[in-house]
């Protein structure tokens, strides 16, 4: 299978698993990775706002928030470009409709990227498709995040799936992809 038939594949199951048990695993997920050194370590959280049938972040993102991080959620800016920044949020009120529909931040303060440092204090959590067990990545085709992460090198790259997103197969990914250090699911972790 080539990687849009995996992408289609993995929509297609993840949307089959029922709202009663997406809600109940992205609980599990969430309590894994708040308790993750990753997070406790992090000042800086970068986070997707779940849409669909996405591990839902709502949640995740609230708790980040009354643990003190410094929470930023993507917004795109440019879609011919694949241009995304992420801006800081310090209340779930500060999230409105965005591109395609996603939620997305209606704030000004921008994180600050730059490859002239190490954004070691920094834990990104990336949305994906689908993910193999050796912790690569197929995304939505958009490139956002492909493009974004060499911004903050040193960054932990952490992933949030339904134990359905993993693939025992191993995909072939080109040299711009890239995969996150390590997946949560609700019965493992993959990677580092």
């Amino acid at each position: 299978m080539d990687k849009q038939e995996y992408r289609k594949k993995a929509l297609e199951i993840r949307d089959s698993i029922s709202v009663e048990n997406r809600e109940e695993y992205s609980g599990i997920i969430a309590v894994r990775l708040l308790e993750s050194d990753a997070v406790k370590k992090a000042e800086n959280i970068l986070i997707y706002y779940s849409y669909r049938s996405e591990v839902s972040t709502e949640h995740l993102i609230e708790r980040l928030i009354q643990m003190g991080k410094n929470v930023y959620c993507p917004k795109v800016l440019d879609v011919k470009d694949g241009l995304m920044e992420f801006f800081r949020i310090t209340s779930m009120n500060q999230i409105g409709e965005g591109f395609h529909g996603i939620p997305e931040p209606v704030t000004e303060e921008v994180y600050k990227t730059g490859t002239d440092r190490q954004h070691s204090d920094t834990l990104m959590i990336i949305p994906g498709v689908a993910f193999d067990r050796e912790c690569n990545r197929i995304g939505y085709k958009g490139g956002f995040y492909d493009r974004y992460i060499p911004r903050v090198p040193g960054a932990v790259l952490v992933a949030i799936a339904f134990d359905e997103q993993i693939s025992d197969d191993v995909f072939a990914m080109e040299a711009h992809d890239i995969k996150p250090n390590i997946i949560y699911t609700p019965t493992r972790h993959l990677g580092i």
